[in-house]
């Protein structure tokens, strides 16, 4: 059995992937760029709404949640700002490699037949975001264990969706650099989320949370 993160991608996640797919598989002599630009937007969008949304709404505390929905917008932004350094005008040849990241490497089946946004993850990192979301139960709470399931699950998916995904664009040196910076500094802002929250909440909140993010995890046969 294989751990996959992913998730459902959203209604205006899922037309762009159709028009895409549309544009590619009719040749039409059109530019592929602007396409793979609006899906790598929406990409990223859903990517921040699903690992970032349940972290703001269980948060209990007024003060406390309006802090973490500043860091969300800030987080936003950054993944905004890199992909406008990132992407732009390029020609078809130069655009396929992208489509086929998309297309090949950041999606999958999950066990009902539905098509998600994700990737496999490596056997040692599957375990370990199994075991964390699995030290949170009704009768039992691990912190600890939960939080690092939580940073190795937001690292890896970082790591996929920003590093692997650049090396499909065709970059300067100067452009090649700015991915791990902004890599670093939206990880930055996902951790200070997590450490605002975790240490606050009651054993209820954090059972909801962890039902929240369990199923991103997906185990399915190889």
């Amino acid at each position: 059995m294989a751990h996959y993160f992913g998730f459902v991608p959203s209604d205006k996640l899922k037309v762009l992937v159709k028009e895409a797919e549309q544009v590619v598989a009719s040749n039409e002599t059109v530019d592929y760029y602007p396409y793979r630009d609006a899906l790598t937007h929406q990409t990223a969008r859903d990517l921040i709404d699903n690992l970032l949304v349940g972290l703001v709404e269980i948060t209990p505390n007024p003060e406390r949640k309006a802090s973490m929905q500043k860091i969300v917008i800030t987080v936003e932004k950054t993944a905004d700002t890199l992909l406008n350094i990132l992407l732009g005008k390029e020609n078809n040849e130069e655009v396929l490699p992208s489509f086929h990241f998309l297309r090949d490497h950041a999606t999958f089946i999950d066990n009902d037949g539905v098509t998600r946004v994700g990737f496999k993850l490596s056997e040692a990192d599957g375990q370990l975001i199994d075991k964390g979301f699995s030290a949170i139960t009704p009768d039992h709470v691990d912190v600890k264990a939960f939080k690092t399931a939580l940073e190795t699950m937001n690292d890896q998916t970082l790591t996929h969706f920003i590093s692997r995904y650049a090396e499909t664009l065709k970059l300067g040196m100067i452009k090649r650099k700015s991915v791990p910076v902004a890599k670093a500094a939206i990880d930055k802002g996902m951790s200070m989320a997590l450490n605002k929250l975790l240490p606050d909440l009651p054993d209820s909140s954090l059972n909801r949370l962890a039902n929240y993010y369990r199923p991103f995890i997906v185990e399915k046969s190889e």
